[in-house]
């Protein structure tokens, strides 16, 4: 199962996070105190891999004692099933219409409710779904048997039908008796193939009755839903293990109930090794210190094999001594491969170690099926190292989910902004986790813009008049027509504008404010469909931008529907350089004006798309199979080639259109946006 959303309620400073919706990897940006720990240990009890219950006196949140309930709800998530899970799910479900994954609250009791969506378990078995199953299990008889007997199912299935519509679940029972009845009334004297037929018949009959029962199924899905569940590991900065453990220390911690988190990732390893603690402690002062050499020998191979076998990204060689009830552990990898003990490597190693052994610990070995929950990860690591753990956090995520929190902008992947999500907290809310950027305050804010502007810092996209525009296939067929333009001396780009791509309506949206903090002059260009509209009131509301900066392709060139730059070529214009990128994948069968105007979708690239998936050509992984990159690299090589009078006159006026927009709106550009600026 996949996790969708979560939510927080009555936990520490959380009084209701609202719904977070998440991916394959999500980072939570917030300043200290904003309750991005609380948010992760709450998730973490939901499932963890040793139960850890929630404790109602400590956790929940301070003057609110009068809501104070075992029952309340704690966390609630959403998850979505595998196509494998949803087959299973299917084959058991008492409708048509089975679900597509399920919803899951727990309280501070530790009582977990389950709910299916999009639609619920039934309160009652469906009619005509009883039915159809019965109709199915009864089936079409072999072709061996009499016609008597074929004629005998027919009526049969007619009179379940009949009798089911009239009296549904309550009288299955008798229902099916009479079935019975009726099938045996069919078989021929003496012949074979009928009777082995009604015994088959009968036998399905008798196993539908016992499995139809609701309670059964509900419970039996209910067992499949807690097998499925991914495992919820958590790790913060202060469980590493350091390397050196005193055993008498720890068992007096451990008889008192107090273990500090390094003490229980230190029993951990131990159990990883096939040590005792209880058995370690007691051998501490034994005689036979040969034994004990040969068994801390073993346990080091033990440990080391595990870590080896199960996670490819370090491999590490692991050794454990012990003298008396010191226990020391020395490690190397492939990077230094010396055995150091590891009190002695880097804060940063000691991490990773401590978090690769916990995940094997609590994936049982298989390192997948589990949501990892990690606390200000490279709190201790240099900017460059923490640009190295982003991608070593990326193989983390393969086969499972990963949820960090940083306050550090280093810790920010600048190709994932669209996973970001914002901390923030107030007296009357308590904490409350967003994708809203603009909603945010300038500390939470700040993670986000200190990596922007290390980013943009580095670019060469950037000048004292920015038109940001969404990807990189805008910049190559803005830049290719004004240049066309400006050198048949029609209206183009004004020379001093720099076009900067951004990656995508959102990360515009966060380029464009950067820039604009930067005391830089700048232009947003949006698509104008749902998600550039919904950027568009983002960035004007709370006014981060002026509503004059940010530009709706659509509204800038007069069109009132749904508008990209693809759609300023005329449909046969632009089907020429996608048929030329698609040739191979459309064997010569090239499309045509009628292929992508059948439907009535106002952006021609969707319908693009929908046509070559109506030719076989198979999706990506994000369910899209015309990339608009291959057509733009055509159109950027071709166009310049062209003389203006070759191209489509209304694609030349729609762009020169478009281009004088954008010059007039550009802050500061003329004489005219200098004085609005002053005044």
């Amino acid at each position: 199962m996949f996790l969708k959303a979560f939510r927080v309620h009555y936990y520490r400073p959380i009084l209701d996070s609202g719904w977070v919706d998440v991916d394959d990897i999500a980072v939570i940006v917030g300043k200290n105190e904003s309750g991005k720990t609380a948010l992760l240990k709450a998730l973490h009890k939901f499932n963890p891999f040793k139960e850890e219950p929630y404790d109602l006196d400590r956790e929940w949140p301070r003057g609110h004692r009068s809501e104070r309930s075992l029952d309340a709800l704690v966390v609630e998530t959403k998850f979505v099933f595998s196509d494998r899970e949803r087959f299973e799910i299917a084959e058991q479900w008492p409708g048509d219409e089975s679900p597509i994954g399920v919803h899951i609250t727990k309280t501070y009791k530790g009582e977990f409710k389950y709910t299916f969506i999009p639609n619920d378990f039934p309160a009652e078995v469906p009619t005509e779904w009883l039915i159809s199953e019965i109709r199915e299990l009864l089936g079409n008889p072999t072709e061996s048997t009499s016609s008597n007997f074929k004629e005998t199912i027919s009526h049969v299935e007619e009179h379940a039908s009949e009798a089911l519509r009239d009296s549904g679940l309550p009288g299955l029972k008798k229902i099916l008796e009479t079935l019975k009845s009726e099938i045996d009334g069919g078989v021929q004297n003496e012949d074979q193939s009928d009777e082995t037929e009604a015994k088959k018949c009968k036998d399905s009959l008798d196993h539908f009755e016992q499995h139809v029962d609701l309670n059964t199924i509900w419970d039996e899905m209910q067992e499949k839903i807690k097998k499925w569940l991914p495992t919820f590991v958590y790790m913060d900065d202060h469980k590493p293990y350091q390397g050196i453990a005193h055993l008498n220390q720890i068992k007096q911690r451990k008889d008192s109930g107090q273990l500090t988190p390094e003490d229980k990732t230190f029993l951990m390893i131990l159990e990883l090794a096939g040590l005792d603690f209880e058995k370690e402690f007691k051998r501490a002062n034994t005689e036979d210190k040969e034994q004990r050499m040969l068994d801390m020998n073993d346990a080091s191979l033990t440990l080391t094999r595990r870590l080896a076998d199960h996670w490819s990204q370090r491999k590490y060689q692991v050794r454990l001594e012990a003298d008396g009830y010191h226990v020391i552990a020395f490690v190397s990898d492939e990077v230094q491969p010396a055995l150091v003990p590891l009190n002695e490597r880097s804060k940063g190693f000691q991490w990773f170690f401590s978090f690769d052994t916990t995940f094997l610990y609590e994936t049982e070995g298989t390192f997948k099926n589990a949501v990892i929950l990690l606390d200000e990860p490279g709190l201790h690591l240099h900017a460059a190292a923490q640009r190295d753990l982003l991608v070593r956090l990326k193989d983390y995520a393969r086969g499972n989910q990963l949820i960090y929190t940083t306050h550090m902008p280093f810790m920010i992947d600048m190709e994932r902004l669209d996973n970001i999500l914002v901390c923030t907290e107030s007296k009357e809310c308590g904490t409350r986790v967003s994708s809203d950027f603009y909603a945010a305050d300038e500390h939470a804010r700040f993670p986000l813009q200190a990596a922007l502007g290390l980013s943009i810092s580095q670019s060469l996209f950037v000048g004292p008049y920015n038109l940001v525009v969404e990807g990189i296939t805008d910049y190559w067929l803005l830049s290719t027509m004004s240049a066309i333009l400006r050198s048949e001396g029609k209206g183009s780009l004004d020379e001093r504008i720099v076009v900067t791509p951004s990656g995508g309506a959102t990360r515009a949206a966060y380029v464009g404010t950067m820039l604009q903090g930067q005391q830089l002059s700048v232009i947003v260009l949006l698509d104008s469909d749902p998600e550039g509209k919904r950027v568009a009131e983002g960035l004007i509301k709370e006014w981060i931008m002026k509503d004059r900066h940010v530009l709706l392709l659509g509204h800038a060139i007069g069109r009132g529907e749904e508008t990209t730059l693809e759609d300023l070529c005329p449909a046969d214009f632009y089907l020429e350089f996608v048929n030329k990128a698609y040739d191979k994948d459309l064997r010569g069968n090239p499309l045509t004006p009628d292929d992508v105007n059948t439907s009535k979708d106002p952006q021609i690239v969707r319908r693009i798309d929908a046509a070559l998936q109506a030719r076989g050509i198979p999706p990506n992984s994000e369910g899209r199979a015309f990339n608009k990159g291959r057509p733009a690299k055509l159109m950027l090589a071709d166009l310049p080639k062209r003389d203006i009078a070759n191209l489509p006159q209304e694609m030349v006026k729609t762009f020169e259109q478009l281009f004088q927009r954008v010059n007039e709106a550009m802050p500061g550009l003329n004489d005219k946006s200098a004085s609005e600026g002053k005044k």
